[in-house]
Order: structure tokens, then C-alpha cells, then sequence
């Protein structure tokens, strides 16, 4: 059982090290092609009609003030009931809704008994208040499975019979759809057949910050490694974007810097302007060696008649 716990430890260094380093790795990418459409969430009452600071006379001399209430009021609705979703792929929101928030859930059992945890290791002497935590984190955890079931194995399912999505999907995609219902199908498994899942996934968290190795029952053990798995795997696929949405976002649909002499996104349009142009559109009349700063600056060829 100790091999579990180490396996614990070190999927954490490697997730910790491999969001970082991906996080980095995207900040510091050449500047991003922006969408330049409004309305934008940060113009605040703007926003509404499609408007933003351009409007006013003389804003290059004048201080930007951004919203940020309006990005949390287009963020939070995306994070957690997938609006966008919802607006374009009514058939799929509701399977993909399922499964987001089956692992929300699960994340929220999870601090909830760590948080008991922490009361009773405090001297808590509450025994109400401690059941009432762990009654509570035991509901939140059976939801967390039952909607991330039915969640992954719905989405799994429109992958196979629908065509539009059936056709883009990669053998990613649904490896990472399997392994998601294996991890939320293990964890229902566990509770039906053990007596005490929830107890041993809390002694499990508590060895872990305890460094007492507990020995796990087998349902419960098996359903822990493959979460832990998962999450080593996690890092190194698509399913990062819950933090790279963060420069979708702000760095190509919200980002309206204007382009003022010698600041700092003049210095980095400056630096991609010098990238040589490989495209082999005949208009663009790119050699590999131009690069944009040529092209941007040359005469536009005029079609034999």
C-alpha cells in the first residue's frame, strides 16, 4: 500500500511542475492573432451595445479602466454551467455539464474531508459538527460519481454515434473518455461493494498528510490509483484548458491594448513582424524568407488582364 502513497506524491510534483511549465511555455509565446471583436466583457455598461474606449475623444491621453465584474460575469457562467455549450451544442451540454461538475464534486468531497481533517487534528470537540461534515462530503461524493457516470459515458456515446463529432474526434479523445468513466465507474463500484468507502477515502488523505500508510481495501484501493493516474496523466493532454481557457480568453478574444509608440505591445508586434512567412497561398507571395514586415509593406500584385 505504501506504493499508492508514493505514487501520490509524485504524480503531485509532476502535475504541479507540468501545469507550470505548460503555463509559462504559453505566456511566453510570440502574440497571439487577436479577435479584435467586440463587445468585450471589460467595458463594462459598453459591453451591452458592442462599444468600448475608442469612443471617447482623445483615449490615447486618458487612463484605461477595465471592468473586471463584467469578465467575471461571462467567466464564472462558462466555468460552471458551460454556457457556451449550452448556446451551441444544446444535445451535448447536458452530458458534458454532467461530467464537469462530477469532478467539481469529487474535488469538493475531497476539501470537505480534508477540512474535517483539519478540525479534528485542531481539538474540534464538536462530534456533530465532525458527522455532519462527513455526512455531508458522502452526499457530495455520491453525486460527484453518479453525474460523472452518466457524463462521460453520454459524451462518449454522441462521439461514437454522431457524425459531426464522430468525424474530429482523435483516439484521444476517447481514451480520455474512458479512462474518466473507469475512474467515476470505479468509484460507484467501490461504494456498492465496501462498507465504509467514504471512511477509507478520508484515512487515505489523512495518511497522506500524516505519512501513515494505511492499508486500503482492494475496491477502494484499485478506484484511488486510478485517480491518481489520471491526474499524472492529466497535464500532458487537451483537458488543461480549465487554466489555458485563461489565455483564450484574455489573450485573443478580450485583448484590445491599443497599439501606442514604444510601448510594450508595439516592441512585441515588432518582434513577429521579423518572422519569416512559410504560407504557400499564392496572394500572400511568401518565399519562406520574406517575412511579415516585407509583406505588410509591399505592393500588392495587380492581376494580368
Amino acid at each position: 500500500m505504501m506504493f499508492l502513497y508514493i505514487l501520490v506524491y509524485a504524480a503531485a510534483a509532476v502535475f504541479l511542475i507540468a501545469v507550470v511549465w505548460r503555463f509559462v511555455k504559453i505566456a511566453s509565446t510570440p502574440m497571439h492573432l487577436r479577435w479584435e471583436l467586440y463587445p468585450v466583457a471589460h467595458e463594462g455598461k459598453r459591453a451591452a451595445y458592442g462599444g468600448s474606449y475608442l469612443e471617447e475623444s482623445e483615449w490615447w491621453n486618458k487612463p484605461r479602466k477595465k471592468n473586471m465584474i463584467g469578465e467575471l460575469a461571462v467567466m464564472i457562467p462558462e466555468i460552471f454551467l458551460l454556457k457556451a455549450v449550452w448556446e451551441n451544442n444544446r444535445r451535448l451540454w447536458y452530458f458534458t455539464f454532467c461530467l464537469h461538475h462530477g469532478l467539481y464534486w469529487l474535488i469538493g468531497m475531497a476539501g470537505l474531508m480534508i477540512i474535517r481533517l483539519v478540525l479534528i487534528a485542531a481539538g474540534v470537540n464538536s462530534q456533530g459538527l465532525i458527522s455532519i461534515i462527513f455526512d455531508i462530503a458522502s452526499v457530495v461524493g455520491t453525486v460527484g460519481y453518479l453525474l460523472g457516470f452518466v457524463g462521460a459515458l453520454g459524451v462518449l456515446f454522441l462521439r461514437i454515434i454522431d457524425r459531426g463529432m464522430r468525424d474530429f474526434s482523435s483516439f484521444a479523445a476517447y481514451f480520455n473518455l474512458v479512462f474518466l468513466f473507469l475512474m467515476f465507474d470505479t468509484g460507484i463500484f467501490s461504494i456498492l461493494t465496501l462498507n465504509g468507502h467514504f471512511e477509507a477515502v478520508e484515512v487515505f488523505l489523512k495518511g497522506l498528510f500524516t505519512g501513515e500508510f494505511y492499508t486500503l481495501p482492494t475496491a477502494a484501493a484499485v478506484h484511488l490509483t486510478i485517480i491518481v493516474l489520471f491526474a499524472l496523466y492529466l497535464p500532458f493532454t487537451h483537458m488543461t484548458h480549465f487554466f489555458t481557457k485563461y489565455f483564450t480568453y484574455h489573450s485573443v478574444r478580450w485583448n484590445d491594448e491599443p497599439n501606442i509608440r514604444g510601448s510594450k505591445l508595439e516592441k512585441s508586434i515588432g518582434k513577429v513582424l521579423q518572422y519569416p512567412v512559410g504560407w504557400s497561398a499564392k496572394h500572400i507571395g511568401a518565399d519562406g524568407i520574406k517575412n511579415w514586415g516585407e509583406i505588410a509593406t509591399s505592393e500588392v500584385p495587380q492581376d494580368d488582364k
